[in-house]
């Protein structure tokens, strides 16, 4: 088989993968996963939905998070796959930070890969360097495990002339307590953004 072929085939493995409900997977979707999103050869859009894939309570464990991470703070990486990256690690925070670590069966990812995370994404959010959308991805991904630094990223989004920032910090807004005010301007907006 040569490199054409390999690339067609892994294309439709993705594809059948995508159409595919996750309890349906097969047990090595994992692996797969961690192959393709390692790979920095591998086409672009095969990445970006692999990284969405990646991201689902089905396959996610401690080395796709690691890896999902790695992409996130490679700035050679391209802003829609980091992008993508940080989105997929939302669930996964969100699902760890509702159940707890008590039982370490119970929960597909340890407790250090938890904060790793939540430090990591915290350190990109603040990194002027990092692409706007990239950093507002960052921030949607990271407020379903919230911290204390959220209510003040919200504020300073929901200020912003950007319409996106603000999408953003609306978004945020249903995971953090006391922006019920704001919220409500949002839903009265003709633009559902600012009033």
């Amino acid at each position: 088989m040569n490199d054409n072929d390999a690339i067609r085939t892994r294309q439709i493995n993705l594809k059948r993968l995508y159409e595919t409900p996750p309890w349906d997977w097969p047990e090595a979707a994992d692996k797969i996963f961690l192959e393709i999103l390692s790979d920095n050869h591998a086409d672009s859009s095969d990445r970006i939905l692999t990284a969405e894939l990646a991201g689902d309570f089905t396959v996610i464990n401690d080395k796709l998070v690691d890896v999902l991470l790695t992409i996130l703070q490679n700035e050679d990486e391209s802003e829609e796959l980091r992008g993508r990256a940080a989105i997929s690690l939302g669930p996964i925070l969100e699902y760890a930070d509702t159940s707890g670590f008590e039982d370490p069966d119970d929960n597909p990812i340890s407790e250090d890969t938890f904060r790793n995370v939540q430090k990591s994404l915290r350190r990109l959010y603040q990194d002027a360097a990092v692409p706007n959308n990239v950093r507002r991805q960052i921030l949607e991904a990271s407020v379903r495990a919230t911290l204390d630094w959220h209510q003040d990223a919200i504020r300073t989004a929901y200020s912003s002339d950007d319409e996106d920032w603000v999408l953003t910090s609306v978004f945020s807004m249903r995971w953090v307590r006391g922006f019920d005010k704001q919220i409500t301007e949002s839903l009265d907006s003709s633009n559902r953004g600012r009033p």
